[in-house]
């Protein structure tokens, strides 16, 4: 009877276990607004700095059917969808922020990171941060700023009664030549 109960328990820790483990995981990466996106990077001077140097961020917007990007001192261009060979993106929430952190991670590199450029705590399309040159992020609305370097980590939250979270993140991968930004 107890050697039951023992396999009982043991089964039941197990499946906490497992569940806690995948729920950790699940949340590294934002799945509720769909986001796909490829650029080639040296199409874009703005990319091409963003990418290659720790610190350094844009944000990426569709506006009258063109790609915007802006670097952090709001120098921008845009791209017809023509131009870049482009069929549909899709832009999350709000748009994007693409860049490279300036906090070095294990490997002695830096992260390449995406984020979604709409406020996660107004949840709102309209509601887009303000890219600072600093690597933070600002919600004029709500007040909220968020740590590009450190995974889009809240610095600092306008009320801190309410449960708050960091920006959305999203899968990004860059092999040198393009990038590639998506949930799915």
């Amino acid at each position: 009877m107890q050697k039951r109960q023992f396999i009982i328990q043991f089964i039941f820790v197990l499946i906490c276990l497992l569940s806690s483990c995948k729920d950790e995981v699940s949340s590294t990466y934002s799945t509720k607004y769909h986001v796909r996106f490829y650029f080639e990077v040296a199409t874009s001077a703005e990319l091409y700095n963003a990418m290659g140097n720790p610190g350094q961020f844009v944000t990426i917007r569709s506006i009258n059917g063109k790609v915007r990007i802006t670097n952090m001192l709001g120098q921008s261009h845009e791209y017809a969808l023509s131009q870049i060979g482009a069929r549909e993106f899709e832009y999350g929430l709000g748009g994007l922020i693409v860049g490279t952190s300036s906090t070095p991670n294990m490997s002695n590199g830096f992260d390449i990171v995406a984020y979604d450029l709409a406020c996660p705590n107004c949840d709102r399309q309209s509601h887009r941060l303000t890219v600072k040159d600093n690597g933070t992020a600002l919600c004029s609305h709500c007040g909220n700023s968020y740590d590009l370097n450190n995974f889009g980590w809240i610095i600092t939250a306008s009320d801190a009664t309410k449960e708050q979270r960091g920006l959305y993140r999203y899968r990004i991968i860059y092999n040198g030549v393009s990038i590639n930004v998506n949930n799915k």
